[in-house]
């Protein structure tokens, strides 16, 4: 047999291991993750809880309150970490007694962190900046000079705008902080508006969203941009269905010159969410709010049983073409919004709450916490906020009943195009997670060529991350470890219900927690730790 004739029975008896692998592969690579660093920090049970603020590709901020006093003021540590999660410097911030950390910013070479004495935070502000080197740049006292109660709290060029209501009636400062000047702005003071968002766009300007809660007929939803000095360049003002309630809203930041609000919808006075909706800002002409029903999307019923599925999608239908809103509804919330080349992706979880909840902890505000960057997402919202409570006289814990627990039950991402119509959407049942005392984001997302990646942390220090081919619809789902320090160390248990994962920069994330890990190589085998893992998943 000749030399060519060999190589061809060989090539002929591996054909089938190469079609099985080629057919294994893809597999392997579809849902792989890696974990190449891990941060560390002895926690002690009397030890605050870390705020982590990402930095974007600058890196990561921890803050945390030390149990140790100087001139009778409070000693908060900052710890910069780099994006390999290297300490790179940590510094000492002198904060007053009754002062807690509230809110915090970044934009790109700086942040900031916001303290407040109480809800009511008149006289009772306290603000730092800091470059992303760890330099403390100045400490700013912000006296609004009325019974404020702070909702959000952004940067928008070089001032700060905080949102929030003075009595029920929404209001905007600004603060200049090389005058130290706050300026009211006009046409908020408006009874039975709750303001729902407010956001920097990329210009330096800034979007404000109203919505009317109003028992009226002919209710509407306000979209406001102003520039950095409070001047207001643009107004929209739109009219919402009669039967129909908007219940949340997000806007998009002028990423491609494009402003669009997204959220959800609800029957009339309803707290359960019906569907999503966008609206495409334009006030030269008349725009009406695309409504979209949970019952139509390809994914949002997969967690149910395939009968149960196919009820609710076929009574759904019926209610449609009977001209009605579909009754199936659930508590809903957005967390962000992404702007892509094809329009925009918003990331929602549905939950269910338990029990009595706290008037600061509402499906229709901003719940556990205050505002932080839109360029990039702080561990709770929609890019948004630390560990403070915030105030909303619309949320539904400010009547009788409320609730304690929250359930978080599935992940849903939309996609939707320039024009306002659905391309496509996701959802992943998120399962073997602890109910949260605040209604806080779990899970994040990566969206790249035709790919998107969804994951979240489940109990026993795991994640759970799912792969989708957005062309074929063909998803794979894994269960990751979390990547102790060394080799020798064991994972003993995690506080299951802090913690989560936060999308970082480009497809990479980090998720963070508390873990006790045991080391039989080491004199004290036992050691509780907070712990930051850097998280990167396939392109």
């Amino acid at each position: 047999m000749s030399r060519r004739e060999r190589m061809g029975s060989i090539s002929d008896g591996m054909a089938p291991v190469l079609l099985l692998l080629l057919l294994i592969v893809p597999i392997i690579s579809f849902s792989q993750i890696s974990q190449p660093h891990r941060y560390e920090r002895e926690h002690k049970g009397a030890d605050d809880m870390p705020t982590i603020i990402p930095l974007s590709r600058e890196g990561v901020v921890m803050v945390y309150s030390k149990e140790k006093y100087s001139e009778g003021k409070k000693l908060w540590n900052v710890v910069m970490l780099d994006t390999t999660l290297t300490e790179r410097k940590t510094v000492e911030v002198n904060v007053e007694m009754r002062y807690h950390l509230v809110g915090y910013e970044y934009v790109p070479g700086y942040f900031y962190l916001l303290y407040s004495a109480g809800e009511i935070s008149k006289s009772a502000l306290v603000l730092y900046e800091f470059n992303t080197q760890g330099d403390e740049l100045g400490r700013y006292e912000i006296k609004p000079e009325l019974e404020f109660k702070l909702t959000h709290f952004i940067k928008a060029g070089e001032k700060m705008a905080l949102g929030g209501y003075v009595s029920k009636e929404p209001v905007v400062l600004l603060f200049e902080m090389k005058s130290n000047l706050i300026k009211v702005l006009p046409g908020f003071f408006q009874k039975d508006m709750e303001l729902v968002d407010l956001r920097s766009n990329q210009n330096k300007s800034f979007n404000v969203v109203l919505i009317d809660r109003s028992m009226k007929l002919e209710k509407k939803l306000v979209f406001k941009t102003f520039d950095e000095n409070g001047e207001l360049l643009l107004e929209d003002i739109v009219p919402m269905d009669d039967n129909r309630s908007l219940q949340t809203g997000i806007s998009s930041t002028l990423e491609h010159e494009e402003l669009v609000v997204m959220g959800t919808w609800g029957h009339k006075q309803d707290r359960q969410s019906t569907g999503f909706f966008i609206l495409h800002v334009d006030p030269f002409h008349d725009q009406k709010i695309h409504y979209f029903y949970l019952t139509r999307l390809s994914h949002y019923l997969d967690r149910f049983k395939p009968a149960r599925a196919k009820h609710l999608r076929d009574k759904g239908e019926d209610d449609i073409v009977a001209d009605r809103d579909p009754d199936f509804s659930e508590y809903i919330m957005p967390f962000k919004i992404e702007e892509t080349k094809d329009g925009f992706l918003m990331l929602a979880e549905v939950y269910a709450p338990v029990s009595n909840l706290s008037q600061y902890n509402t499906p229709y505000g901003y719940g556990p916490a205050m505002y932080g960057s839109p360029y990039y997402y702080n561990p709770y919202w929609p890019n948004y906020y630390a560990p403070g409570r915030m105030y909303n006289p619309y949320s539904p814990g400010t009547g009788n009943k409320a609730y304690s627990e929250i359930n978080a039950l599935q992940t849903v991402l939309i996609s939707v195009d320039h024009k306002g119509d659905i391309l496509w959407d996701q959802a992943m049942k998120m399962e073997d997670v602890s109910n949260r005392t605040s209604l806080e984001q779990m899970s994040d997302f990566y969206y790249g060529t035709n790919r998107v990646t969804i994951l979240y942390r489940i109990k026993e220090g795991q994640l759970r991350v799912r792969t989708t081919d957005i062309a074929d619809d063909e998803s794979k789902e894994v269960t990751e470890k979390i990547k102790l320090l060394e080799p020798q160390d064991e994972f003993r248990n995690e506080k299951d219900d802090i913690g989560g994962v936060v999308k970082w920069y480009d497809n990479s994330f980090f998720v963070w927690g508390f873990q006790t890990i045991r080391n039989v190589t080491k004199e004290e085998r036992i050691r509780d730790v907070f712990y930051i893992n850097k998280v990167v998943t396939p392109r």
